[in-house]
């Protein structure tokens, strides 16, 4: 946003590839220290400090390296389906 000398808010639009303006938005995301919660356990924690684990192909935000295991292994087990009909959990 740029401001005028009448102190106008001017906005603009700019044009960026998708693969740039996903980076930045979790650039962004990260700077400001948004929250998030774990797959796992649900605890909140900031989006900068979150582990991931990838479930079908999207990663998915874990707390800490105990959740992580968690998850890994019930993905290495074949327990995926069972896990997120008991979290009653859609991840497509």
């Amino acid at each position: 946003m740029i401001r005028s000398s009448t102190n106008e808010s001017i906005s603009m639009n700019l044009s960026l590839p998708n693969h740039f303006r996903s980076r930045l938005d979790a650039w962004i995301t990260a700077v400001r220290g948004e929250s998030c919660t774990c797959f796992h356990c649900g605890e909140s924690m900031r989006v900068k400090n979150a582990l991931t684990v990838q479930i079908n192909g999207e990663a998915q935000p874990v707390c800490c390296h105990g959740c992580q295991a968690v998850v890994q292994t019930i993905l290495r087990e074949g327990l995926l389906d069972q896990y997120l009909a008991a979290k009653d959990v859609n991840v497509n």
